[in-house]
């Protein structure tokens, strides 16, 4: 799954990491269900870590330096986002054209 700073994601599950340090270092957790707002991310290992808008936890030294904690984005999906226009579009009248073919002699 791809993700981008400034998509809205959703949180789908709300198991996060136990590990100790992790677990200080971060004052708020996501909530089950709630929408967020990618402010930043980053790699560690084969794992995608999300920074929120909503959401901001102090620095700590972490095996990869001295980062804010970020949340596996595995436990969040993007939200998808549909256009109202697109439904206008479906509500508005069709303009018929009438097309008249030449009789035919048989």
């Amino acid at each position: 799954m791809s993700f981008r700073i400034g998509q809205r994601v959703v949180c789908v599950n709300v198991e996060f990491s136990q590990e100790p340090t992790w677990r200080t270092a971060v004052t708020v957790l996501p909530v089950l269900g709630f929408m967020y707002t990618i402010r930043s991310m980053r790699a560690v290992d084969d794992v995608i870590g999300l920074c929120f808008e909503e959401m901001v936890h102090p620095f700590r030294h972490f095996a990869e330096g001295y980062v804010e904690p970020a949340f596996d984005s595995r436990r969040f999906r993007p939200l998808a986002t549909t256009r109202i226009d697109i439904f206008e579009k479906l509500l508005a009248p069709v303009e018929r054209v009438a097309h008249r073919r030449p009789l035919e002699l048989v």
